[in-house]
């Protein structure tokens, strides 16, 4: 059984909007902030990237997936 999933990058996915009909296909690229808000990085083409905030994602879906590595590597934690 999965630990879990998670977004992959360079993975294809088209994402649902909660609230009005908007969908948007694309590369996922990575998370970032907008404010203090969380956001998914979709690069649907060469020159439109969007930025998409969490809490308006009804939900995702699959296209095309890459393979993720076998091994990820750890953050390293640094204590001060």
């Amino acid at each position: 059984m999965s630990e879990g999933y998670e977004l992959t990058v360079g993975s294809e996915y088209k994402i649902f909007m909660d609230g009005d009909e908007s969908v948007f296909s694309g590369v996922f690229e990575g998370y970032t902030m907008i404010g203090t808000e969380s956001a998914v990085v979709i690069r649907q083409n060469t020159t439109k990237i969007s930025f998409i905030p969490v809490s308006k994602i009804l939900y995702i879906d699959l296209l095309k997936s890459v393979k993720e590595p076998e091994h990820k590597p750890q953050p390293e934690h640094l204590y001060g």
